[in-house]
């Protein structure tokens, strides 16, 4: 649908423009222009009804009023006339809208409503409109440029295989001005502006089906539409199309948490780095770098693989280029005895042949050294990719380029060069052998690194994607869910997920004590139930060891504070200590953007002074929690570290991903916290557990 909708947009053979002016300085003006002196051979129509001609083009004045059909119409008026422009355009059967106008949502109440009217309008008849408030839309493959931006200028707009959606228009000027001066082509450029109707998650579908797209960009402030992105983001993935993303936002407050720990831990930025890691989504922290790893993707052939060779002309850049790549998770593995051997044949005495690999001044006087040890590196099939590093030299550029080309001819692996000062041959000369040069060394490893990682998911198991229904955005968003009780929240778990917990019982006085601990084995921990006490940590709310004598104590106190503070009150909890061995959290939410969210982490009081938590979307299988439980960063400690007992991990996957299943399934449940969950021998079991329901 997305595919077929927006070809009418970023395909369009006949385009109107009203707002059509003679005066580049004005939008309509800019549209025309862009349009007329590109290379776009479709039709294009002005309109004005004031005006006969412009930029010598005949003027219509309605749309209504050209005879052809017409795919595309560019809207460049003032606010107050875009809606009745829009339903001229709609009665006169036109394929897709952009609207250039501001002055919509991202202004004022007045005009969100004036935007809502818009939606509603193409949303009746689905008919695709992008913006209003953007820069409009270019595919540089057919010459199409309907948009205002000045970041074209006197260049021509090309086409290629990059292509950048983006939320924001001047964000996308940058980009633009950054592909074009790096000579790089366009595939499909698409500013969205407000989102009435088409937006990213709209666009990332189409450009993941796109022949012409190889590599996907996007600048996001936030998505609108979670359950389509997910599957759009999908999508890319299965069909190994890099998907970089710029994010907006990291520092910020972010949504209200909930009152659990899983709430305050989830947080917005972190959210999105989940969802990005899950469908092995690119995070780049600048426009520069993400055209640093286009051009590698671009350019160079790409499969999963971390075994890095770096060869260099200075020992000691060596040494920076391996920091740098073994901080970015790369790896540098010793050199088998069959690569030495080989490399001494060529290497000077005074060289030793290890990875890192410092060829040494030798090349200087011999410079077709570098290129016999990057073959030997080849032909030995023992390195996923390499970085090669040169600095000066400007004197032997020719021949070092020559050299590093025959090296790596043939392979099928990344290369990415680094040559510092005096390269612009360089440059030239491996660029056009589709070998990528960076000036620098973190920018070149950086890039490499985000490469490897998009790799390593693309042979990864795919993504679980939930039916659509089974994550709405939720209505009552803004409500309050009401909480139910530890007692009460143990036992619903109980029964929907069979989760187990501790023996206990209900009390509603000291008397009732002695005779309710008969059946139960000392030492007994104490818990005031009420729901306004979430967290009894530090309350007063619970107390531990507990013999029967001072049982009766603790339910006494207990129940008078919750008299002092009038809070509601379903008792006290008695239940029998069990010895613990490992501790989890297990925290299920629903996010009204992204979806049903699972966090685990290790548990305790302590969990949001030193988090140590991995978050994933729903759904997640027994196999998925398995490996979120080896990314915690004391993994080793549920392994039998030094001796000690290993975690029962294969029971803990079971009864988190059936908590998983039950979540996903019953829309009623809004967040689940079980903190926390504990390994007592082989069994695992809730200690304290809170579910919060739609109210």
């Amino acid at each position: 649908m997305s595919t077929k909708r927006l070809s009418r947009i970023l395909d369009a053979a006949t385009i109107a423009v009203i707002g059509a002016s003679d005066d580049l300085a004005k939008v309509g003006g800019r549209v025309v222009h862009l349009l007329r002196n590109g290379s776009y051979s479709g039709t294009v129509y002005p309109i004005n009804p004031k005006r006969e001609a412009i930029q010598g083009l005949r003027c219509y004045a309605s749309v209504g009023a050209i005879s052809e059909s017409i795919d595309l119409c560019v809207i460049a008026v003032a606010a107050s006339d875009v809606e009745d422009q829009v339903n001229q355009c709609l009665a006169a059967g036109v394929g897709g809208l952009i609207v250039l106008s501001s002055g919509y949502a991202e202004q004022d109440a007045e005009g969100a409503h004036r935007q809502a009217r818009l939606a509603a309008l193409v949303g009746n008849l689905g008919v695709p409109m992008i913006g209003p408030n953007c820069l409009g839309v270019m595919n540089g493959n057919n010459g199409l440029a309907a948009s205002s931006t000045f970041a074209i200028n006197d260049r021509t707009l090309i086409g290629g295989k990059l292509s950048f959606a983006t939320q924001s228009g001047a964000i996308g000027t940058y980009w633009l001005d950054m592909v074009l001066a790096a000579g790089h082509g366009v595939a499909n450029w698409v500013s969205t502006g407000n989102e009435a109707d088409v937006d990213l998650a709209e666009i990332l579908d189409y450009l993941a089906d796109d022949p012409k797209t190889a590599v996907i960009g996007l600048y996001i402030e936030g998505i609108r539409n979670g359950a389509l992105f997910r599957r759009a983001a999908a999508k890319a993935l299965a069909m190994r199309k890099p998907v970089l993303v710029l994010k907006a936002g990291a520092s910020s407050v972010g949504a209200h948490a909930a009152a659990s720990h899983t709430g305050a831990l989830a947080g917005e930025d972190a959210l999105y780095q989940a969802f990005f890691d899950q469908h092995g989504i690119c995070r780049v922290q600048s426009l520069s770098e993400m055209l640093d790893v286009s051009r590698v993707l671009l350019m160079q052939p790409v499969k999963p693989g971390k075994r890095t060779c770096v060869v260099s002309v200075s020992g000691g850049a060596a040494v920076l280029v391996t920091d740098a790549a073994i901080a970015g998770g790369l790896e540098i593995p010793e050199f088998s005895q069959k690569i030495k051997s080989r490399l001494k044949a060529y290497l000077p005495s005074f060289a030793t042949p290890q990875n890192p690999l410092d060829v040494t001044a030798q090349v200087a006087t011999d410079p077709d050294l570098l290129g016999k040890v990057l073959r030997v590196i080849v032909e030995s099939d023992e390195f996923d990719e390499m970085v090669v590093f040169c600095g000066g030299l400007g004197n032997l550029q020719q021949q070092l380029s020559e050299s590093i080309i025959h090296g790596i001819a043939g392979w099928d692996r990344p290369t990415v060069v680094i040559w510092q000062a005096s390269r612009a041959l360089a440059v030239k000369m491996l660029g056009d052998a589709g070998i990528p040069v960076f000036s620098e060394i973190p920018p070149a490893v950086t890039a490499l690194c985000q490469v490897t990682r998009m790799a390593g998911y693309w042979d990864a198991p795919p993504p679980q994607i939930p039916p659509l229904e089974a994550s709405p955005v939720l209505q009552d968003e803004g409500s309050i869910p009401s909480c139910l009780t530890e007692q009460r929240s143990k036992a619903f778990l109980l029964q929907r997920s069979g989760l187990k917990y501790p023996n206990g019982v209900l009390v509603g006085s000291g008397s009732e004590v002695k005779g309710a601990l008969s059946a139960l084995k000392g030492p007994f921990a104490a818990k005031l139930q009420c729901p306004e006490m979430i967290h009894k940590s530090g309350s007063g709310g619970i107390r531990l060891g507990l013999s029967e004598t001072a049982a009766v104590q603790a339910v006494n106190e207990m129940l008078a504070l919750a008299r002092s503070h009038a809070m509601t009150c379903e008792g006290v909890l008695l239940e029998e200590m069990i010895p613990i061995q490992f501790e989890f959290l297990v925290g299920l939410r629903r996010d009204p953007v992204l979806g049903p969210l699972l966090v685990i982490g290790r548990g305790g009081v302590s969990v949001e002074v030193d988090p140590d938590i991995v978050r994933v979307f729903l759904p997640a299988t027994h196999t998925d929690v398995l490996t979120l439980l080896m990314r915690l960063r004391t993994s080793k400690l549920f392994t039998g570290f030094r001796g000690k007992g290993a975690a029962p991990l294969d029971e803990i996957a079971r009864v988190v991903a059936s908590l998983g299943e039950m979540f996903l399934a019953d829309q009623s449940i809004r967040e689940v916290e079980v903190n926390p969950l504990v390994c007592s021998g082989n069994e695992v079991m809730a200690v304290d557990a809170s579910v919060w329901l739609s109210a």
